[in-house]
């Protein structure tokens, strides 16, 4: 069941599909192509009963929530090799829950998603029905008191955000980026690569034993694939959630990645001031970014992928700035989702080195095979 899950990098394939667009002609006007109709989960998945209606796409993300809200893996539900089934127990009570996760917000919050399967589980299978005691430490903490003042415009943040990294003229003349250095899962390492191109393109592979795992994004379309599985398509709503992670000139892109961006309170990593830009889109959180108070540094990235059940976040924590070619970059990124945590430390950057667009293309689909439920 891991093949479900997406991580960004390139360590877990999807299983998701999408419509192609389709051509009507009435009976006396001239042909006109139709808007795409998006495929639903009961069209595309086994033994759907719950989460209907919904792009067939969106499926795995809202199976992710799931488990990061009780801490699971897909085989708690789940029988492995036959994800359709309705054997288990806990299957048939989650249903349930979603039920009523949905009643309630209905009832009381005029249905906007104000409940979701984490206000209760918090990571556990069993919800805690006893407070409980905070740890003393932890990694982010209220701001002092001369910046509890939320700013008023996100503009000199970012401002000092640019400036630190290099300033508008060397970000802009960056095209190009080629990244060569070591992945640290579970302990072991293994060899990373990582290609970006301007304005959307980005391509990293994972030298795993068996054969290299893939991560690419080529603008719209995005697709990923590991050892002895087949290639999938990243779904439309990880694309946008992933902007961010991809934009070679994020530092002088990211007010125009949302439709809204708002400063927010000023908060601590650790013993480090920062200040904290949130960007929206339609209304709905979409990242966070924290931002280094004495070096306008960009210490943190929270993003959100929203999913039919809540949103699926995953952090970026960013370090080892160095400067190379007028521009500073963080060569250490460390990234953290609910269920696991991953290091890549570059060793090596070249940066405008010629890089040609079918790096980035999708390689040809091998045989369909149509995908059971992981409802």
């Amino acid at each position: 069941m891991k093949r479900y899950f997406l991580y960004s990098l390139g360590i877990v394939v999807t299983l998701i599909a999408f419509l192609l667009p389709s051509i009507v002609a009435g009976e006396t006007d001239p042909p006109k192509p139709t808007t795409p109709k998006a495929k639903l989960s009961e069209d595309t998945f086994k033994n759907v009963q719950i989460l209907k209606g919904i792009p067939a796409e969106q499926l795995v993300s809202a199976m992710q929530f799931i488990s990061y809200s009780l801490g699971v893996q897909c085989s708690f539900c789940h029988v492995e090799g036959a994800l359709e089934k309705d054997d288990k127990k806990p299957k048939l009570t989650a249903r349930k829950m979603m039920q009523m996760m949905v009643a309630i917000n209905q009832a009381n919050f005029n249905g906007e998603r104000k409940i979701t399967c984490y206000s209760c589980h918090r990571g556990s299978i069993r919800p805690v029905n006893t407070p409980i005691i905070a740890e003393l430490e932890t990694p982010l903490t209220p701001g002092s008191v001369r910046n509890e003042q939320t700013p008023v415009s996100p503009d000199p943040i970012l401002t000092k955000y640019v400036d630190a990294v290099g300033g508008p003229a060397a970000i802009g003349k960056l095209t190009t980026r080629s990244e060569q250095g070591h992945i640290t899962l579970a302990g072991r390492q293994f060899p990373v690569q990582i290609f970006s191109k301007v304005p959307d393109k980005r391509l990293s592979a994972i030298r795993l034993p068996d054969g290299d795992s893939v991560t690419a994004y080529n603008g719209a379309s995005g697709w990923t694939s590991a050892p002895n599985h087949l290639v999938h398509d990243i779904s439309t709503a990880e694309i946008d959630s992933a902007r961010p992670e991809i934009d070679l000139q994020l530092p002088i892109h990211l007010m125009r990645l949302f439709s809204e961006v708002k400063a927010e309170r000023a908060e601590k990593i650790g013993d480090r001031e920062v200040h904290v830009i949130s960007g929206f889109n339609a209304g709905d959180l979409a990242a966070k970014f924290y931002f280094d108070e004495q070096s306008g540094l960009l210490l943190r990235m929270l993003r959100y992928l929203n999913s039919p059940l809540g949103l699926n976040p995953t952090q970026i924590d960013y370090s080892d700035y160095r400067e190379q070619d007028g521009v500073k970059m963080p060569f250490l990124q460390t990234i953290s989702r609910p269920n696991s945590r991953f290091t890549i430390q570059i060793d090596e950057a070249k940066y405008n080195v010629p890089t040609d667009d079918a790096k980035f293309a999708r390689p040809p689909d091998p045989l369909a095979r149509r995908p059971t439920s992981p409802e």
